[in-house]
């Protein structure tokens, strides 16, 4: 247990579920028209990529291309929206200095996902852990300005002790948005078909991402708050198995291609003696007919 986080022997808590929603509702009400508009661009890009799927061959492949697009441009937005809450910044100005944080965010990202892959490959429940261990990464980034394993170090620091706490919070936002899309998507569904139940569930994204942005916006300020020691250094905490988890992610699926590659060739290896083998055998082959 971390000293910094006792208070009498006992550990500080999150703020409640209560207080937690309560604070996200009214900085949502505050912020709404500026963090809508800042998601308005990849949900619109989206949500011509289903249109465009609905019209058949050849529109759909543009369609499967333009939603490839609009997904890329939704982890992008993540940034600009970090900025915009924290700051109280406008749209331009949340884009303009997000961008220089893109290739960082990339890197990141790789990064993030080699471990979490390793860890799963470790038996799952490693990978499980960082995943949630990993949920303040862009966070990180942005607001403390940490790069490259220095920012999944610092994520990992500020939910050691509170692991538990964040899933429970993060499995609630998730059943609440599943439960809105479903309030949106089935009346649409029924009315316009699979193409007006995507239309309807990006429209639920609209509104949802900038509310679930803020919501773990404030769980991580209020981490910040009960560790204020690790805003102004560098913890080294957890180095070697974030190294170990994102190794085992690139080896594993280099393993994985060279056994496909050693049994995919054992096996045309053994098909090939096979058919020479019944080609040898009396009144088969060419020369008995």
């Amino acid at each position: 247990m971390d000293k910094n986080n006792e208070t009498g022997g006992a550990k500080l808590s999150l703020h409640s579920i209560g207080s937690l929603f309560s604070d996200t509702w009214k900085l949502y009400k505050e912020r709404f028209s500026t963090l809508v508009e800042i998601v308005l661009l990849p949900v619109l890009v989206t949500m011509l990529g289903y249109i465009l799927l609905g019209l058949g061959f050849p529109f759909s492949a543009i369609g499967g291309l333009v939603i490839f697009v609009g997904a890329i441009l939704f982890v992008f937005t993540v940034l600009p929206v970090i900025f915009s809450i924290h700051n109280t910044a406008g749209v331009d100005a949340s884009y303009r200095s997000a961008i220089r944080w893109f290739w960082p965010f990339v890197w990141i990202a790789i990064l993030e996902i080699l471990a979490m892959f390793g860890g799963f490959v470790m038996l799952v429940v490693p990978g499980i852990w960082l995943i949630v261990s990993f949920a303040f990464v862009a966070y990180v980034l942005v607001i403390e300005q940490r790069r490259g394993i220095d920012a999944l170090r610092q994520s990992k620091a500020y939910i050691k002790g509170y692991w538990w706490a964040i899933t429970g919070r993060a499995i609630l936002i998730a059943i609440l948005y599943c439960v809105g899309v479903m309030i949106l998507e089935v009346p649409a569904g029924l009315i316009a078909g699979r193409i007006g139940a995507e239309l309807a569930s990006m429209a639920a994204v609209l509104f949802f991402v900038p509310f679930s942005a803020i919501y773990y916006y404030n769980i991580f300020m209020n981490l910040r708050d009960l560790k204020p020691e690790l805003a102004s250094v560098q913890t080294k905490e957890g180095t070697g198995f974030i190294k170990a988890s994102a190794i085992v992610g690139i080896v594993a699926p280099v393993l994985i291609i060279i056994i496909l590659i050693i049994f995919v060739g054992v096996g045309l290896f053994s098909a090939r003696r096979n058919v020479g083998s019944y080609g040898s055998l009396p009144g088969s082959g060419a020369q008995n007919y």
